[in-house]
């Protein structure tokens, strides 16, 4: 029986692009997670980014209009708490429930591939 394959999308919210560096060869290397085509084909969404106040509007819509079906995992530190800019972040943004944050800048490729897994797996 096949396993069932992870389907991500990424949604950069103002990063630098470390994270989303990571991301791409972390989920280049496991046989178990893809690339969503669409936020709404997505059993995960991935956040990088401090949350520019462009993309903050973006992103409440996406989630409103998605009812919030995929869990959001945040990546890195920015997209927690807008480190190292001093605000912004998923905190900055208290009405969107995220699933699970990973720190640092950017986290562990192995600690990529976990919290995606982790994330699916709880869904």
């Amino acid at each position: 029986m096949a396993e069932r394959i992870i389907q991500v999308y990424r949604f950069n919210t103002g990063s630098c692009g470390g994270c989303d560096l990571e991301m791409i060869a972390a989920i280049g290397d496991a046989a178990d997670i893809a690339w969503a085509a669409t936020p709404h084909e997505a059993d995960v969404l991935l956040i990088t980014g401090p949350l520019t106040h462009s993309a903050k509007a973006a992103l409440v819509a996406l989630m409103q209009e998605s009812e919030d079906r995929a869990p959001i995992l945040a990546v890195g530190r920015c997209a927690i708490d807008g480190h190292p800019f001093g605000r912004g972040g998923l905190a900055g943004a208290p009405g969107l429930t995220v699933r699970l944050t990973l720190d640092g800048c950017p986290p562990e490729y192995a600690r990529i591939i976990d919290a995606i897994r982790d994330v699916a797996r709880d869904g």
